[in-house]
């Protein structure tokens, strides 16, 4: 029976980890059936953002600064990144819900997916005490962690991306914001901040989290998620804008399927690292504003300085 449990997670994890939006669409069916994984719901969030980044590449602006083997480091740094987290949490989520059915914690399956002993602790505390907050931030400490080797210190991505200048000049401009739409054209979230440090990766990922289950803000967010059909392109909020002003096209029209490899033997951070307190504290946010405006604005800065690094490069730009 064991094996027939493995082979199903195994194939479902495989089935829905095809591209962003196959898995945007699995956080969200799964937060759907179980809403106290809240996490599940985060992450559908953080995958949709991790879309809209990946198909800004193929607007004018980016095309503009970046050459074609930047443009391509920094898609695969966000798709592999998708991918890998993906891959060790769906599983996690598919042994949630056999627990469920067999009315009995079955987390001892989490071995066979390499899943962190971290977590396996952590999903059989939740299956007994039910602390939906606790569980939320063992997620993102868990996905954090998970990723910082293979991804964040590793190569190529280490030299190819985050030594590179343009990564660089991102931070500077503090571009990279994880958007929470709604319906009525306001967008809420918060900028990312020091992307190689991993407790600023966590505390960023609690300060999200607690801004889109905010009860007076969580509604909003749902109607979104429930009505806006996940396609990749960032016309999925600005729709609802009074002005239209990246208009990305749809990920599927803007790169074709990626390959991945996973290597079965890989090492459990929890072994190396130790989890700090302040991990798990809740983050206090004096007040929820849009961020709208402030993100657009560091667009608009960043399309202006393209341009101008357009003309540098050709002084008869403006003549043609």
């Amino acid at each position: 029976m064991i094996q027939l449990w493995i082979h199903y997670i195994k194939d479902q994890t495989e089935k829905h980890n095809i591209d962003n939006v196959s898995r945007t669409k699995a956080y969200l069916e799964f937060y759907e059936r179980y809403p106290d994984i809240q996490w599940a719901f985060l992450a559908s969030f953080v995958s949709r953002n991790a879309g809209w980044n990946m198909t800004d590449l193929s607007t004018e602006t980016y095309q503009n600064l970046l050459s074609k083997q930047e443009l391509k480091s920094l898609y695969l740094t966000y798709e592999s990144t998708n991918w890998y987290i993906f891959q060790d949490a769906y599983p996690q989520l598919l042994i949630y819900h056999l627990s469920v059915e067999q009315n009995r914690p079955m987390f001892f399956l989490l071995k066979y997916f390499h899943v962190s002993s971290f977590m396996e602790e952590m999903w059989y505390e939740f299956f007994k005490n039910k602390d939906l907050n606790q569980l939320m931030y063992a997620q993102i400490i868990n996905e954090q962690n998970l990723i910082q080797h293979p991804i964040i210190e590793n190569e190529p991505y280490r030299k190819k991306v985050f030594r590179r200048i343009p990564y660089h000049l991102q931070s500077i401009f503090n571009l990279n914001a994880v958007l929470l739409p709604t319906l009525n054209g306001e967008l809420y979230g918060d900028f990312v901040p020091r992307f190689k440090q991993v407790t600023k990766r966590i505390q960023f990922g609690k300060k999200i989290a607690s801004i889109l289950f905010e009860q007076d803000h969580y509604p909003l967010f749902k109607a979104f998620s429930d009505q806006v059909e996940v396609t990749g392109s960032r016309m999925e909020y600005e729709q609802f804008l009074f002005e239209k002003r990246i208009e990305t096209p749809t990920l599927d029209q803007t790169f074709s399927d990626t390959k991945h490899y996973l290597f079965e033997r890989r090492t459990d951070w929890f072994d190396r690292k130790r989890v700090k307190k302040r991990w798990f504290k809740d983050i206090k946010i004096k007040e929820i504003k849009p961020i709208g405006e402030q993100f657009y604005a560091k667009r608009g800065g960043l399309a202006n300085l393209t341009n101008t690094i357009e003309k540098v490069k050709n002084p008869f730009a403006e003549k043609r």
